[in-house]
């Protein structure tokens, strides 16, 4: 059992059950867990209040039932799956005007719970809550890609991950004018600005790197469409990195317009068309935090430029990202085989760097002795679980406090009454202890399938590099 071939296929258990569990149980999405029942519905009572009571029911969960909202996340396999919310996985915060505006147009006009509310009618108030709250958790497959990727120069990485003569690599970077957002003190521009340069200037001297931008004229009216969407430019020249003249590059253009991502792909390819992967060693990094808006198919796009002789390694990353665009980006990188990840901050943006930096070095000591370092495999692996762990962490504690803070609004809206909040604050609590045993669980078999490889990976280094292994 070859290194290259367990680790995606172990993982890849954790998607055949999910896939197993939605063909028989139909999927998330299809799932009404607050219908209202005939019983509830029909019942006569002569009773006055009675009536009442199940009028207000009905209201409640009808208004709620026809949106067909899921139900939240039981299994780990669940919890893999959920997509985030209508709020985008970002944190409500009560004290912030603007989110508890965007929280309350979302919720929209469902009526307030009656004071004797039904246990069905608090679950069906808390499925909804939760449905536009909800984050997404980090998918497994993500360590299976990153594990790909970090055998590049070995003997069990595939051809295109394999060290040529010569190493190229280009960052696309989306310059539309939601670049312009803030993400804490400073743009999304800004971040990735600073973040793309240190990258650029530790990569090894003999590497060429280039930054090709998209979408950074005009602006995001419908009048300047075709001058923005033809906006693509290499701002940087294939070359060494040079401070000064990268710098420069770097200060040339500001966030703009529209988002030309299939006509980015597809001038990047026209420039590496000379850059065959016999000789060449291409990464290709997209970072991007919006859907293609300028017509193009950048899934089409990318799966051309991966299929040609270039044969790229095509990685995406998704910059404070939206559901939308998130599902958008990961099929441009699963079309060209790539590895996509969402990213909410400067030090994650950093740390998706970081593999590559590492890599880089591996291949400025292949070219200088022929020899590769296979020992640190499995460390490497070791620290993409405990990533996914605390990226984990921080999206279960991140959900939980926006469902607090949006039963508190709700509250404070006359939608709940006091004692409603801390029952709907007790199944967040039950919810998030789902989410911590999910991730307990999700942990210890990843650690228990790289210690189990452990032996099977130091039986290859000492049959391909036994000097390597004393």
């Amino acid at each position: 059992m070859t290194v290259k071939k367990w680790i995606p296929a172990a993982l890849l258990i954790l998607a055949l059950a999910a896939c197993d569990e939605e063909a028989e149980n139909g999927s998330l999405s299809e799932e009404t867990p607050t219908e209202t029942s005939e019983e509830s519905v029909n019942s006569d009572s002569s009773d006055e209040s009675g009536e009442e009571t199940q009028e207000s029911e009905q209201d409640v969960l009808s208004a709620i039932g026809a949106l067909d909202i899921p139900a939240p996340p039981e299994s780990t396999e669940e919890f893999i799956r959920q997509k985030s919310g209508p709020m985008g996985s970002a944190q409500i915060e009560r004290s912030a005007e603007k989110h508890k505006e965007e929280f309350l147009e979302a919720f929209g006009d469902i009526p307030a719970l009656p004071e004797e509310a039904t246990e069905e009618e608090l679950d069906a108030y808390f499925n909804y809550i939760y449905y536009l709250t909800a984050y997404s958790f980090p998918d497994p497959k993500h360590i299976s890609d990153q594990m790909q990727f970090s055998l590049s120069g070995t003997p069990e990485a595939e051809e295109r991950f394999q060290f040529k003569e010569n190493y190229n690599v280009e960052i696309i970077l989306d310059a539309s004018g939601s670049m312009g957002a803030y993400a804490g003190d400073q743009t999304r521009m800004e971040q990735a600005k600073e973040e793309i340069n240190s990258f650029l200037s530790s990569v090894p001297e003999e590497a060429n790197v280039s930054l090709r931008v998209y979408g950074h004229e005009g602006t995001g009216d419908e009048a300047d469409k075709a001058k923005s969407c033809g906006a693509i430019e290499e701002v940087y020249e294939r070359g060494p990195y040079e401070s000064a003249a990268f710098q420069e590059a770097l200060n040339q253009f500001d966030p703009a317009g529209w988002t030309p991502v299939a006509g980015a792909l597809e001038s990047s390819a026209e420039s590496f068309a000379d850059l065959d992967a016999e000789e060449n060693t291409n990464l290709v990094y997209l970072v991007s935090d919006g859907i293609e808006t300028c017509d193009g198919d950048p899934v089409a796009a990318a799966k051309s430029f991966a299929d040609s002789n270039v044969s790229p390694i095509i990685n995406v990353i998704g910059f404070n990202a939206d559901s939308e665009t998130q599902a958008q980006l990961r099929d441009v990188a699963e079309s060209a085989d790539g590895i996509f990840t969402n990213v909410n901050n400067a030090a994650q943006l950093r740390e998706e760097f970081k593999q590559t930096e590492d890599i880089l070095l591996k291949w400025k000591r292949w070219k200088q002795d022929a020899s590769i370092d296979l020992t640190d495999h499995s460390n490497t692996l070791a620290f993409e679980i405990i990533d996914l762990s605390n990226d984990w962490d921080t999206a279960e504690l991140g959900q939980k406090l926006s469902l607090y803070n949006a039963n508190q609004i709700l509250r404070e809206e006359g939608k709940l009454t006091l004692d409603q909040q801390k029952i709907l604050e007790d199944k967040a609590d039950e919810v998030q202890e789902r989410s911590n045993q999910a991730r307990e669980t999700l942990k210890a078999e990843l650690e228990k399938l790289n210690e189990e490889e452990e032996a099977e990976i130091q039986k290859q280094i000492e049959a391909l590099y036994p000097d390597e292994a004393e």
